[in-house]
């Protein structure tokens, strides 16, 4: 693993900004110190880092996706699409700094023996898809001696960078659309499966409602598993015990969104015209749904290039600040599953 700058900087009993210097031959350093940072950084076998500017070539660095699908329950072949946007960003950044690039997907893996398996890999930093992992998972990824970046998910308290979605912005962008199409009444699809992304997008959903002024009816927010399939059977269930339906559901992702097309369906409830739909992630399918689905786009290329930018800084030393949380904001899609009271 190329060590960072305030590695060399360390044991040069030198700054890291006196390291940057001289390993990019600026002027600010003695022509003694420069010698002397170049000597240890030679012997710690620093590989040179390349900037996308200098088309300086940087094929000695390689970087590793991990895509831990650790139950399945939400990272399945329904996402893979949504996947394959992460994986254009990073590999668009790969191949912008020169960076070789290598992808390990694991399937209901403990994470400790996830963690095991890249003690001794070769990779200088790593990429993690952290969908479905809790905020006490990442202290395991602590025991690797190397940068990483967590995407799809965040924690206010991580050691690392994480890069993710806005959440509380598209929820605030779909619950908008609802509220100008003239929706006072709405409730929500969520999730009993509890995950960093769906936990801010519910209490996003309530501080949104907050905002614009309009009641949250608990009765309306119904809690079913997040696989297509038992979401039909949760919600066939609370339809089956109500007489009464807000005039509009917002849905934590475009996966319950379907869930709760075909269980309106079934029970010969129109959509949008009884009732009006929207969701969250812009999955392919969404596009081809009856009707087709208002939802929210996830930017996921840009969420993987920034966060393969971000581990390109870290792994050169030229970031040296606290980890940072870094949201990108999606884009509102309107279909033809909101209709205009």
């Amino acid at each position: 693993m190329t060590p960072r700058i305030v590695d060399i900087a360390r044991a040069a009993e030198v700054s890291p900004s006196a390291v940057s210097l001289a390993l990019n031959n600026k002027a600010g350093v003695s022509a003694k110190i420069r010698r002397k940072i170049s000597a240890i950084a030679a012997e710690m076998g620093y590989k040179t880092f390349a900037t996308a500017e200098s088309g300086t070539a940087n094929e000695n660095i390689t970087i590793k996706l991990l895509k831990i699908a650790k139950h399945g329950r939400i990272i399945n072949e329904h996402h893979s699409a949504f996947i394959t946007g992460y994986m254009e960003g990073i590999e668009a950044g790969a191949k912008k700094w020169n960076y070789k690039l290598q992808v390990s997907f694991f399937d209901k893996i403990p994470i400790e023996n996830i963690v095991e398996s890249q003690r001794n890999t070769l990779a200088d930093g790593l990429i993690v898809l952290g969908t479905e992992l809790n905020a006490h998972e990442l202290t395991f990824f602590t025991t690797l001696p190397r940068p990483i970046v967590f995407i799809d998910t965040y924690f206010p308290l991580s050691i690392y960078d994480c890069i993710d979605m806005d959440n509380v912005d598209g929820v605030f962008k779909a619950i908008h659309h609802l509220y100008t199409n003239g929706h006072r009444n709405i409730g929500m699809i969520g999730s009993n499966l509890e995950t960093r992304n769906f936990k801010v997008r519910e209490q996003g959903f309530r501080e949104v409602m907050e905002y614009f002024s309009l009641p949250i009816q608990e009765r309306f927010l119904i809690s079913v598993a997040p696989t297509f399939d038992q979401s039909i059977v949760n919600i066939n269930k609370f339809l089956n015990k109500t007489n009464s339906l807000p005039s509009a559901f917002f849905c934590l992702n475009d996966i319950l969104a379907y869930g709760c097309l075909k269980a309106l369906r079934d029970h010969n409830i129109r959509v949008p015209e009884d009732v009006s739909i929207i969701g969250f992630d812009d999955l392919p399918s969404s596009s081809f749904a009856d009707p087709p689905l208002t939802t929210i786009r996830v930017s996921t290329r840009q969420i993987g290039q920034r966060a393969l930018e971000r581990l390109a800084q870290r792994i050169s030393g030229y970031s040296y600040e606290l980890p940072e949380n870094i949201l990108i904001s999606g884009t509102l899609i309107t279909r033809s599953s909101v209709r205009q009271l």
